[in-house]
């Protein structure tokens, strides 16, 4: 088993990578620059062409959870903290995530771009996370005050991972495994921090659904002005935007809502 860590990793690679059931872990190791971790057998260079800068033969046993010790806590907002002390206390201000496989562990810029956009648009509303991944999404709107919330991932690991951390945070979030189409309850705002080829995917279901307010996290910021020219906003106003780093989230609310 190797280690491999890329600089950065392209869409069609991250989709590649999907389809074999691999998932990029893309964190800030040990305070250096953010990289694309992937643990496969030899020869993924064959398979992925972009460049990656580290190769390391690991042990076989236990390679699945060896990359949890280079990740640290941190503010996901102004208000909220993420931790994985397993052991901790979750109150109104600190979400406790078990840092499996699944995305989003609060470390990445894309996670924390979509949960500064959510937190001041979901109290006393019903709120929908796409493509879920920890559930740290959805946690963080349950923790702020949203009313119903629910959860849902085309992959069924992330989900084990959802469920897993919605009970160790004491926290009201249904979800479940599937996709954009399987979401059937009525919500007032509807999160995604996913890759741009797929919100593009998922935006005219969103759409039909006419949610007040539509959080998209997972943009390139060298990316947002085309990205935002091929959906169709019209009946939405651009509400706020946030960058860090070198992505890029936004908000939108609803015209006919306002």
């Amino acid at each position: 088993m190797y280690e491999y860590r890329f600089k950065q990793l392209s869409e069609e690679s991250v989709t590649i990578l999907e389809d074999m059931g691999i998932y990029p872990i893309e964190e800030d190791f040990k305070g250096q620059e953010l990289c694309f971790v992937v643990y496969f057998g030899d020869g993924l260079e064959d398979i992925i062409k972009d460049e990656w800068y580290q190769k390391v033969e690991v042990e076989e046993t236990g390679w699945d959870t060896k990359w949890k010790e280079f990740i640290k806590p941190g503010n996901l907002t102004d208000s909220l903290k993420y931790v994985f002390d397993l052991d901790a206390v979750s109150d109104s201000g600190t979400i406790i995530i078990n840092p499996a496989m699944a995305f989003g562990t609060g470390t990445h810029a894309t996670t924390r771009c979509a949960a500064r956009l959510l937190e001041d648009v979901v109290s006393g509303k019903n709120v929908a996370d796409v493509g879920c991944g920890s559930g740290i999404l959805a946690i963080a709107a349950a923790k702020r005050g949203a009313k119903d919330v629910y959860a849902f991932d085309i992959d069924p690991e992330a989900l084990d991972n959802t469920l897993e951390n919605i009970e160790r945070n004491h926290v009201n979030v249904k979800a479940w495994t599937g996709d954009i189409d399987s979401l059937t309850e009525k919500v007032d705002v509807i999160v995604a921090n996913i890759i741009t080829s797929v919100l593009k995917v998922i935006h005219p279901p969103v759409l039909e659904m006419k949610p007040e307010y539509i959080v998209y996290s997972g943009i390139l910021a060298e990316e947002y002005e085309e990205f935002m020219k091929e959906i169709d906003i019209k009946d939405y106003d651009i509400v706020r935007t946030v960058n860090e780093a070198e992505w890029c989230g936004v908000l939108l609310k609803c015209r006919s809502q306002q």
